[in-house]
């Protein structure tokens, strides 16, 4: 439980407070980065590492076409953050070491829910990436709730695991949901009360917790290619195909629907392994890899898979 004094600032708008009073009361809820020597307070953190080379990526999450506070808490925004950031570290083979993360609000926000969005960083990284921390950002005023997260990681000593290392004949697999975040987004939408938020589809979309430790395993384990499937199984299919100039072949005996093909924001890993190498456990076999072929990259009988019909486009929404 926080403090009376805790609870008179949360109370207060970002514009009452200001910068330094909202950072001191968000910065002790953000988890210490372990392997940073210098953390955040000074004009930038310093981070230790084993490895020369430095996984890096950065994503940003607006107010708007990104989340809806009628149907986020700022926790869950916060916690949903740290899965897509996390997710393209995994997906590189690579162990999330640190965030640096820049949040603007509006004046009019109430501190406390700037301590909620903190909350919930603090609580995704406690899940999803228990070995980092936050290593700093920034604070400042925006009409919307603007969130910008850098993420890094540690590759541990591995090559990388890029996109374009599928061949002809390699297994396509995949750990984590197909469209289940689609499903609930469209719950969402069409929604007649308040009973939809209970719904395991709809908490899936507002709080994803993808298998994103296997990213590491896969890359010890052999995978040839992988990316984290945020836009949606056919598109990204489709751009893991076209780096590695090959075609994909997804499994037809599997249960596909518009949610499961072209829904994005699952966050789960998609990945290649070759034939002769044993699938990790949680990984599931959705396809396989084919030579080049004319055509659009993805195929699945029975379906006219084009990227237009749905994936996750910011300036199509």
């Amino acid at each position: 439980m926080g403090s009376a004094e805790d609870s008179r600032i949360d109370a207060l708008t970002l514009a009452e407070a200001g910068e330094g009073v909202a950072l001191a009361r968000i910065l002790p809820l953000l988890p210490q980065a372990p392997l940073a020597s210098l953390g955040p307070g000074d004009d930038a953190a310093v981070l230790r590492t084993a490895d020369s080379r430095v996984a890096i990526s950065c994503d940003m999450m607006i107010e708007g076409p990104d989340f809806r506070t009628d149907w986020s808490s700022m926790r869950d925004v916060g916690y949903k953050a740290v899965a897509s950031n996390t997710a393209d570290i995994a997906a590189m083979g690579a162990v999330t070491t640190g965030f640096e993360i820049a949040v603007a609000a509006p004046g009019s926000a109430p501190v406390g829910d700037l301590v909620a969005l903190a909350e919930g960083f603090a609580e995704g990284i406690a899940v999803m990436a228990p070995q980092a921390g936050v290593l700093g950002g920034d604070l400042s005023h925006s009409p919307v709730w603007t969130i910008a997260v850098t993420v890094l990681g540690d590759l541990e000593g591995r090559e990388p695991v890029t996109r374009s290392g599928a061949q002809p004949g390699h297994l396509l697999v995949l750990a984590g949901e197909r469209g289940l975040s689609h499903e609930g987004l469209t719950m969402l939408r069409s929604a007649a009360n308040d009973a939809v938020f209970a719904d395991p589809a709809v908490i899936h979309h507002l709080r994803p917790t993808p298998p994103l430790a296997l990213g590491p395993v896969a890359a010890m384990a052999g995978a040839s290619a992988m990316m984290d499937v945020s836009d949606g199984v056919v598109l990204d299919a489709t751009r893991l195909a076209k780096a590695s100039n090959v075609s994909i072949r997804l499994n037809s005996a599997l249960s596909w629907n518009e949610h499961s093909l072209f829904g994005g924001e699952d966050h789960g890993l998609l990945a290649c392994f070759p034939g002769d190498v044993p699938i990790p456990e949680g990984f599931v076999v959705i396809g396989e890899v084919l030579e080049l072929s004319a055509g659009h990259p993805v195929a699945l009988e029975g379906w006219d898979l084009q990227e237009s019909l749905g994936g996750w486009d910011p300036f199509s929404t």
